[in-house]
Protein backbone atom coordinates (compact mmCIF):
# COMPACT_ATOMS: atom_id res chain seq x y z
CA UNK A 1 0.00 0.00 0.00
CA UNK A 2 1.32 3.46 -0.90
CA UNK A 3 1.97 5.99 1.92
CA UNK A 4 -0.94 8.21 0.82
CA UNK A 5 -3.33 5.23 0.89
CA UNK A 6 -2.03 4.15 4.31
CA UNK A 7 -2.52 7.70 5.64
CA UNK A 8 -6.01 7.81 4.19
CA UNK A 9 -6.71 4.45 5.74
CA UNK A 10 -5.51 5.69 9.14
CA UNK A 11 -7.52 8.88 8.73
CA UNK A 12 -10.64 6.94 7.78
CA UNK A 13 -10.11 4.58 10.72
CA UNK A 14 -9.76 7.56 13.08
CA UNK A 15 -12.95 9.11 11.68
CA UNK A 16 -14.84 5.84 12.02
CA UNK A 17 -13.53 5.43 15.56
CA UNK A 18 -14.76 8.92 16.49
CA UNK A 19 -18.17 8.19 14.94
CA UNK A 20 -18.50 4.96 16.89
CA UNK A 21 -17.56 6.70 20.16
CA UNK A 22 -20.02 9.56 19.57
CA UNK A 23 -22.88 7.24 18.67
CA UNK A 24 -21.95 4.86 21.49
CA UNK A 25 -21.99 7.73 23.96
CA UNK A 26 -25.53 8.67 23.01
CA UNK A 27 -26.89 5.11 22.86
CA UNK A 28 -25.28 4.09 26.15
CA UNK A 29 -26.78 7.10 27.93
CA UNK A 30 -30.17 6.37 26.37
CA UNK A 31 -30.34 2.60 26.92
CA UNK A 32 -27.77 1.90 29.61
CA UNK A 33 -24.86 -0.52 29.50
CA UNK A 34 -26.88 -3.69 29.91
CA UNK A 35 -29.43 -2.50 27.35
CA UNK A 36 -26.84 -1.83 24.67
CA UNK A 37 -24.87 -4.33 22.65
CA UNK A 38 -21.80 -3.81 20.52
CA UNK A 39 -23.95 -4.82 17.53
CA UNK A 40 -26.46 -2.05 18.36
CA UNK A 41 -23.75 0.59 18.38
CA UNK A 42 -22.03 -0.65 15.24
CA UNK A 43 -25.34 -0.87 13.37
CA UNK A 44 -26.28 2.67 14.42
CA UNK A 45 -22.87 3.87 13.23
CA UNK A 46 -23.37 2.11 9.91
CA UNK A 47 -20.56 -0.41 10.33
CA UNK A 48 -20.39 -4.18 10.45
CA UNK A 49 -20.34 -5.75 13.91
CA UNK A 50 -17.06 -7.53 13.15
CA UNK A 51 -15.28 -4.21 12.62
CA UNK A 52 -15.69 -3.29 16.28
CA UNK A 53 -12.50 -5.04 17.38
CA UNK A 54 -10.40 -3.07 14.90
CA UNK A 55 -11.26 -0.04 17.03
CA UNK A 56 -11.67 -1.33 20.59
CA UNK A 57 -10.25 -4.14 22.69
CA UNK A 58 -13.61 -4.65 24.41
CA UNK A 59 -17.03 -3.19 25.08
CA UNK A 60 -15.54 -1.80 28.31
CA UNK A 61 -12.98 0.17 26.27
CA UNK A 62 -15.78 1.71 24.21
CA UNK A 63 -17.78 2.52 27.35
CA UNK A 64 -14.75 4.27 28.82
CA UNK A 65 -14.20 6.41 25.72
CA UNK A 66 -17.90 7.12 25.30
CA UNK A 67 -18.18 8.18 28.95
CA UNK A 68 -15.11 10.40 28.69
CA UNK A 69 -16.68 12.05 25.66
CA UNK A 70 -19.99 12.58 27.51
CA UNK A 71 -18.21 14.20 30.45
CA UNK A 72 -16.15 16.25 28.02
CA UNK A 73 -19.32 17.58 26.41
CA UNK A 74 -20.76 18.51 29.81
CA UNK A 75 -17.57 20.23 30.94
CA UNK A 76 -17.24 22.10 27.63
CA UNK A 77 -20.77 23.44 27.86
CA UNK A 78 -20.20 24.54 31.44
CA UNK A 79 -16.86 26.13 30.55
CA UNK A 80 -18.41 28.10 27.68
CA UNK A 81 -21.07 29.51 30.00
CA UNK A 82 -18.45 30.21 32.68
CA UNK A 83 -16.41 32.27 30.22
CA UNK A 84 -19.37 34.21 28.89
CA UNK A 85 -21.26 35.00 32.06
CA UNK A 86 -19.08 34.53 35.12
CA UNK A 87 -19.14 31.69 37.62
CA UNK A 88 -22.34 32.44 39.48
CA UNK A 89 -24.60 33.02 36.48
CA UNK A 90 -22.97 30.08 34.69
CA UNK A 91 -23.78 27.68 37.49
CA UNK A 92 -27.32 29.05 37.79
CA UNK A 93 -27.78 28.44 34.04
CA UNK A 94 -26.24 24.98 34.40
CA UNK A 95 -28.65 24.10 37.22
CA UNK A 96 -31.61 25.33 35.17
CA UNK A 97 -30.50 23.27 32.17
CA UNK A 98 -29.69 20.20 34.25
CA UNK A 99 -33.06 20.22 35.98
CA UNK A 100 -34.99 20.87 32.78
CA UNK A 101 -37.68 18.64 31.36
CA UNK A 102 -35.46 18.23 28.28
CA UNK A 103 -32.61 16.71 30.30
CA UNK A 104 -35.03 14.38 32.04
CA UNK A 105 -36.74 13.33 28.80
CA UNK A 106 -33.58 12.98 26.67
CA UNK A 107 -30.95 10.96 28.55
CA UNK A 108 -28.90 10.46 25.40
CA UNK A 109 -27.76 14.08 25.51
CA UNK A 110 -27.43 14.36 29.27
CA UNK A 111 -25.20 13.64 32.19
CA UNK A 112 -23.49 10.24 32.14
CA UNK A 113 -23.65 9.98 35.93
CA UNK A 114 -27.44 10.08 35.86
CA UNK A 115 -27.72 7.73 32.89
CA UNK A 116 -25.06 5.18 33.82
CA UNK A 117 -24.04 5.76 37.44
CA UNK A 118 -25.86 2.83 39.00
CA UNK A 119 -24.46 0.46 36.37
CA UNK A 120 -20.92 1.85 36.57
CA UNK A 121 -20.94 1.11 40.30
CA UNK A 122 -20.97 -2.59 39.34
CA UNK A 123 -18.36 -2.31 36.58
CA UNK A 124 -14.58 -2.61 36.56
CA UNK A 125 -12.51 -0.09 38.53
CA UNK A 126 -11.13 1.43 35.31
CA UNK A 127 -14.64 2.52 34.30
CA UNK A 128 -15.32 3.83 37.78
CA UNK A 129 -12.14 5.90 37.43
CA UNK A 130 -13.45 7.49 34.22
CA UNK A 131 -16.55 8.55 36.14
CA UNK A 132 -14.46 9.74 39.09
CA UNK A 133 -12.37 11.92 36.76
CA UNK A 134 -15.42 13.38 35.03
CA UNK A 135 -17.19 14.01 38.31
CA UNK A 136 -14.06 15.64 39.73
CA UNK A 137 -14.02 17.99 36.75
CA UNK A 138 -17.65 18.96 37.34
CA UNK A 139 -17.04 19.55 41.05
CA UNK A 140 -14.10 21.83 40.27
CA UNK A 141 -16.14 23.89 37.81
CA UNK A 142 -19.14 24.10 40.15
CA UNK A 143 -16.89 25.10 43.06
CA UNK A 144 -15.93 28.31 41.27
CA UNK A 145 -19.41 29.77 41.82
CA UNK A 146 -19.66 28.95 45.51
CA UNK A 147 -18.89 31.27 48.40
CA UNK A 148 -16.43 30.62 51.22
CA UNK A 149 -12.95 29.18 51.50
CA UNK A 150 -11.96 26.42 49.05
CA UNK A 151 -13.04 23.57 51.34
CA UNK A 152 -16.48 25.18 51.79
CA UNK A 153 -16.78 25.84 48.06
CA UNK A 154 -16.01 22.20 47.31
CA UNK A 155 -18.50 20.95 49.91
CA UNK A 156 -21.22 23.19 48.46
CA UNK A 157 -20.40 22.05 44.92
CA UNK A 158 -20.62 18.40 46.00
CA UNK A 159 -23.98 19.02 47.66
CA UNK A 160 -25.23 20.78 44.54
CA UNK A 161 -24.09 17.97 42.23
CA UNK A 162 -25.61 15.31 44.50
CA UNK A 163 -28.89 17.23 44.41
CA UNK A 164 -28.81 17.57 40.63
CA UNK A 165 -28.05 13.91 39.96
CA UNK A 166 -30.56 12.66 42.53
CA UNK A 167 -33.29 14.94 41.26
CA UNK A 168 -32.94 13.80 37.66
CA UNK A 169 -32.70 10.12 38.64
CA UNK A 170 -35.93 10.43 40.62
CA UNK A 171 -37.68 12.50 37.94
CA UNK A 172 -36.87 9.91 35.28
CA UNK A 173 -37.87 7.03 37.53
CA UNK A 174 -41.42 8.26 38.16
CA UNK A 175 -42.30 8.82 34.50
CA UNK A 176 -44.17 11.86 33.27
CA UNK A 177 -46.80 13.72 35.22
CA UNK A 178 -47.33 15.79 38.31
CA UNK A 179 -44.88 13.92 40.52
CA UNK A 180 -42.06 14.47 38.02
CA UNK A 181 -42.84 18.18 37.91
CA UNK A 182 -42.94 18.30 41.72
CA UNK A 183 -39.56 16.54 41.99
CA UNK A 184 -37.96 18.92 39.48
CA UNK A 185 -39.40 21.92 41.30
CA UNK A 186 -38.06 20.68 44.64
CA UNK A 187 -34.67 20.03 43.06
CA UNK A 188 -34.58 23.59 41.66
CA UNK A 189 -35.40 25.01 45.09
CA UNK A 190 -32.70 22.91 46.74
CA UNK A 191 -30.20 23.80 43.99
CA UNK A 192 -30.23 27.53 44.63
CA UNK A 193 -26.79 29.06 45.15
CA UNK A 194 -26.14 30.66 48.51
Amino acid sequence: MEPAQMRMSREAKAEHHAEIVAIGSRILRERGISGTSVADIMQAAGFAHGGFYRHFASKEALIAEASEQAYGELLSRLEMVLQSGGPRSAVEAYVTDYLSETHVAEPEIGCPMVALGSEIAREHASLQQVFANGTQGLIEKLSAAQTGVPAEQRAKALTLLINLVGTVVMARAVGSGELRAEILSAGRSAGQLE
